[in-house]
């Protein structure tokens, strides 16, 4: 699930090898079948990323991106239209909040190409996140 906020960030960040913030240009998503579990996945494309912890090498196709989303609230993504009885059920359950294109997100890698977290941003907020990482870093040096 996407998380948002500043302080989401930092707490994400405080325990990450690889990160990134960047602007989401393009979102590409479906359902993928896992071990028997259903999920939504989705094909990110960043542009303007800043690399703040960990290598990243961005010469070899390095704006796209794998992100698999939460299994809880997939009924958003599944639902019947016709269905009422999902409609609500699903109004009931926590709002999924997805990636959108044009918002700047912290994403936090397992590797180079797949994102575990996501974090929506604001853009104002970018200075104060970067400074957490390098005190971070330089706590730990």
């Amino acid at each position: 699930m996407v998380s948002e906020g500043k302080e989401q960030a930092i707490k994400h960040l405080s325990n990450a090898d690889l990160a990134f913030i960047a602007v989401l240009l393009d979102v590409q998503g479906g359902l993928e079948d896992e071990q028997d579990k259903t999920k939504n996945v989705y094909k990110l494309t960043f542009e303007n990323i800043q690399v703040i912890r960990g290598h990243l090498n961005q010469t070899d196709d390095g704006t796209h991106f794998k992100y698999l989303q939460s299994p809880k609230g997939l009924k958003f993504k599944i639902e019947d239209k016709d269905n009422e009885q999902n409609k609500q059920t699903a109004s009931e359950d926590d709002e999924v909040k997805e990636p959108k294109e044009g918002k700047t997100y912290l994403a936090i890698l397992t590797d180079p190409k797949h994102i575990i977290v996501l974090v929506e941003i604001n853009p104002n907020d970018i200075n104060e996140i970067t400074q957490s990482a390098r005190n971070k870093e330089t706590a730990t040096v």
